[in-house]
């Protein structure tokens, strides 16, 4: 659980805020004109880092290929924009996900999966498109980014 305090209560009173984390886990701190920042115990941190590394790493050596199968077929229960991707690419969801997942725990980073979740919802938003073909057929994917303008004519 966590609680909030204003980036001035945290200067004024900082012990009274440390004692609030101490008892109610992270304290997120809200800043004025800047995203919120949020205060937490390093070593309570890290065990969570570290019990969710070897849950995903369980995870990952569990899945044979018809646990798999049952996995991607329920995946519209976490992730209900799997339903508009092609059959043949949940399955590489989970892969890509899971690796993701094993690989950034390992490092202490989550930015790469974070992107790479993000992407995939991108993916089902592009099948989601009337004027793409179900099968995705017509949708042609580079290799490289490349930069493209705005849509909206914005930057």
């Amino acid at each position: 659980m966590s609680v909030t305090a204003t980036w001035s209560e945290f200067l004024r009173d900082p012990n009274r805020v440390i004692e609030a984390m101490e008892e109610n886990g992270d304290v997120i701190l809200v800043r004025r004109s800047a995203p919120p920042v949020r205060l937490s115990d390093a070593a309570a941190s890290a065990a969570e880092e570290e019990t969710l590394g070897a849950l995903t790493q369980l995870l990952a050596i569990a899945l044979d290929d018809e646990t798999l199968e049952r996995l991607v077929n329920r995946l519209t229960i976490a992730f209900p924009w799997i339903e508009l991707l092609p059959e043949s690419e949940r399955a590489e969801f989970v892969a890509d996900f899971l690796n993701n997942a094993r690989g950034g725990l390992a490092v202490g980073r989550l930015d790469r999966l974070t992107t790479t979740l993000a992407a995939w919802r991108d993916t089902a938003v592009a099948h989601a498109d009337p004027r793409i073909r179900a099968d995705g057929s017509d949708l042609h994917y580079l290799d490289e980014a490349v930069e493209v303008p705005a849509p909206d004519g914005g930057q």
